[in-house]
């Protein structure tokens, strides 16, 4: 079995996939999953380093208070069953409180204050509180918690019910939380923190109806340059109910007064497409439009649906630009439209113009160097990846994207050193630090220094066993690459034992020992994998793509290979695969027009064989010839290649 069929690495959250045995395949996925314009188209790898519009970012200013997120079941109150840091505030209590001290209101305006009452403080209320605080302290957050709620029942002093708000919130308990929120509340229904609160622990909690009054007020009291915003962040706390069905009506019912307003057909849009409403979406997404034509939020995500509304999306924000040529959110709204809808070109110019006017800006300088290197050109992406890695450092913001692409340049020239040094800048503290290590052992296999890179892998001493286990991966790797296939089966083999139930690790172990031709051995772990796995398409693929390269159960690698391309029918390495079978069996046509297609979206060297070879013995020597010759050109060293040509005598 071909080295190209060999996973990456760092796989380990994604099914085995074929990929090239080369720098660039090792770095591409894992911490840096998405980076790579190889393997994937070049829109989606740009689009993976570019921040979301700030049209969907949150200001950070008061407005609707965001929910408490449920994190465990709401248990009784007599039994909480996490302890809270004595006298620690929950978050979203702080966050409550923070809205209301940051609210952008004169000194002396006319603002409710926190309603006291005339209570005596006796004897009896300060040991009470003593003995609530001492339980805390000793973790015994259902005696506090009672006490509070008792005290507040009979004093009406809402500090007290607020302090049970904060046990319960600390103890992630969010039924007690609410009852104390609701007691909070009822004493001192003016006090914004306390409305804001149990609005939000009513939502997180699933109680809409409930919350509909208190959020309707909130709304109500949000300043008019505000309000198009608090729109959004009202849609944002509503979707994270878990009466998510429910919610579209209770958004409907807010919004009843602001449908005039484009934010509130945004915000329906936004809940229509989590429901799975397409066609509501679009209607409101529309309306959004109509009401105000320059709207870029709305146009991005129109943009989005389907490439009637990108197009539609795409006019819009160019009419807006030729007026507002200054506008740089919607620029790069604009140029993002443009790569989802692979106009690279003018997507390009876009972002040369951002680069212009805001040469500091680091998405844009990586989409500018990530669509040079989709263009083949190198040398221009390298100018942009070293200024992207100069003003990371400045920036003292993690520079390991452009390095790992840095490190590629050079290593497509063949440059070792310098491939190396620029993967030796990544820190250790970067996601990137593993995989840029397991690169550079790879960089010395590539010159025959197999033993120095198992050497530089074991010198990285890790207590995680998930990057523990990616490095003996990543040895076997190395041992292939030498073509020690024994060395790398044992080193596996030992892995399985200690990690049975990991499918990747049992796949890339099966493609090993099919190397070593101990075919049972692949077998076994393949069929392992397809039963933890049923979807796995490349482990059907790869048993299929084995029995027909050993020409033997014809029949059952066809059966195989179909159920693999159900799974995954635009995967280039299994039209290779099954177009290898049919041709096994005679049907030279269809071969063919599977071969041609799997070139056309991967010119891959083992790809160029087969459809080299059934070229040849359907009759068409000379487009033969010519295939095989320009997969030389794409990896000249690839074994199936080489030895098909010298099969029918064609010097390379």
């Amino acid at each position: 079995m071909p080295n190209t069929r060999l996973p990456s690495i760092l796989t380990a959250s994604k099914p085995p996939v074929a990929v090239p045995s080369r720098l660039r395949g090792a770095l591409a996925r894992g911490a840096l999953a998405g980076a790579t314009a190889l393997g994937v188209t070049c829109a989606s790898a740009i689009m993976a380093f570019l921040p979301s519009s700030n049209a969907f970012a949150q200001t950070g200013q008061p407005g609707i208070a965001q929910p408490a997120q449920p994190t465990t079941p709401a248990a009784p109150a007599a039994a909480p069953s996490k302890a809270a840091k004595p006298g620690a505030a929950s978050k979203a209590g702080a966050n409550a409180d923070a809205d209301a001290d940051s609210e952008d209101v004169p000194p002396n305006a006319d603002v409710p204050k926190e309603k006291l009452p005339n209570v005596a403080l006796t004897s009896e209320i300060v040991f009470e509180v003593t003995a609530a605080e001492l339980s805390l302290q000793q973790g015994n957050l259902a005696p506090a918690f009672n006490t509070y709620v008792s005290l507040a029942n009979r004093t009406k002093d809402p500090r007290m019910a607020r302090r049970a708000v904060e046990i319960a919130l600390g103890a992630r308990q969010l039924g007690d939380a609410l009852v104390a929120a609701r007691l909070w509340h009822q004493l001192d229904p003016t006090w914004r923190p306390a409305t804001q609160l149990l609005a939000s622990l009513e939502v997180g909690t699933g109680h809409l109806a409930e919350a509909e009054p208190l959020l309707t007020d909130e709304l109500n009291k949000v300043p008019e340059a505000r309000r198009g915003q608090a729109i959004l962040e009202l849609q944002q706390m509503i979707a994270r109910s878990p009466e998510r069905a429910t919610g579209i009506e209770s958004l409907k019912r807010l919004l009843a007064n602001d449908l005039q307003r484009p934010e509130a057909q945004l915000a329906l849009a936004r809940s229509q497409l989590d429901a799975g409403d397409t066609a509501g979406a679009r209607t409101s997404l529309e309306t959004a439009l109509k009401l105000k034509p320059d709207y870029e939020a709305a146009a991005l995500l129109y943009g989005q649906m389907g490439p009637e509304e990108r197009a539609s999306a795409i006019a819009g924000l160019k009419t807006f630009l030729d007026r507002n040529p200054d506008a740089k959110e919607a620029r790069f709204a604009y140029a993002k439209l443009l790569l989802a809808d692979n106009q690279l070109d003018t997507a390009q110019k876009q972002f040369e113009t951002l680069e212009k006017r805001y040469p500091h800006e680091l998405s844009t300088l990586m989409a500018l160097a990530l669509l040079n290197l989709h263009a083949k050109h190198p040398g221009a992406a390298e100018r942009y990846l070293q200024k992207y890695a100069t003003e990371a450092e400045q920036q003292n913001t993690d520079g390991a994207q452009a390095y790992v692409y840095l490190a590629q340049i050079a290593q497509d020239r063949k440059d070792y050193p310098a491939a190396d040094k620029w993967l030796s800048k990544i820190r250790e503290d970067s996601n990137a630090y593993l995989p840029a290590q397991i690169g550079r052992a790879q960089l010395l296999a590539d010159q025959g220094k197999v033993e120095e890179g198992r050497a530089l892998l074991h010198g990285i001493k890790s207590s995680d066993p998930r990057e523990q286990l990616a490095l003996k991966r990543a040895e076997s790797d190395l041992l292939v690459k030498a073509k020690r296939y024994d060395d790398a089966e044992k080193l596996l083999a030992v892995e399985v034992k200690d990690h049975p139930d990991d499918s990747d690790l049992l796949y890339q172990y099966g493609m090993v020992a099919e190397l070593n031709k101990h075919y049972e051995v692949m077998e076994k772990a393949m069929r392992r994998v397809m039963t933890t796995q049923p979807d796995n398409a490349q482990a059907y693929n790869a048993l299929g793509y084995s029995l027909t390269e050993r020409n033997t159960r014809l029949p059952e690698a066809l059966k195989l290979l179909q159920k693999a391309s159900s799974l995954a029918p635009d995967d280039p390495y299994i039209m290779d695969s099954l177009a290898w079978v049919k041709y096994r069996l005679g049907d030279k046509t269809q071969a063919l027009e599977l071969l041609r297609r799997a070139y056309g979206i991967q010119a891959q060297a083992e790809i160029g064989a087969h459809l080299g070879e059934v070229l040849w013995e359907s009759g068409q020597q000379d487009e033969a010839r010519k295939t095989w010759r320009e997969a030389l050109k794409v990896d000249s060293d690839d074994d199936t290649l080489r030895s098909t040509m010298k099969r029918y005598n064609v010097t390379p």
